[in-house]
């Protein structure tokens, strides 16, 4: 198991994490890793889904990764996912252009940082 004061410093609350894997680290740790092994693609659809402005799909994207942003314990990511759907659900192009970039450069620093934690 990854070590949890690693995944701490990655931003990840990893007490909800546990919490939302049973308290079971190694359930938990395969959630870690399955959420990094959906990233580029979950990247490369909202990259996709902006630049096409179809924001039903950019909305569905947002809401999965508020999701299981949530379930492995990285809050503040699934907190900017969640603003990211309403924004989308509501077509507010201009709110979505502003949060698009910085959302994704969270992710992928999130991205990278449990791929060297991993």
């Amino acid at each position: 198991m990854a070590e949890l004061e690693v995944l701490g410093a990655c931003g990840l609350d990893t007490e909800e994490g546990l919490a939302c894997c049973a308290d079971d680290p190694e359930f938990y740790e395969e959630m870690l890793a399955e959420y990094l092994s959906e990233g580029e693609d979950r990247q490369a659809e909202l990259r996709a889904f902006y630049a096409a402005r179809d924001w039903k799909n950019y909305a569905i994207r947002a809401h999965s990764l508020k999701s299981t942003s949530r379930m492995i314990g990285a809050k503040a990511l699934s907190e900017r996912a969640r603003e990211l759907e309403l924004a989308a659900r509501a077509e507010d192009a201009a709110g979505i252009a502003e949060a698009h970039g910085p959302f994704l450069a969270q992710y992928a620093a999130l991205l990278d940082a449990l791929r060297a934690a991993l």
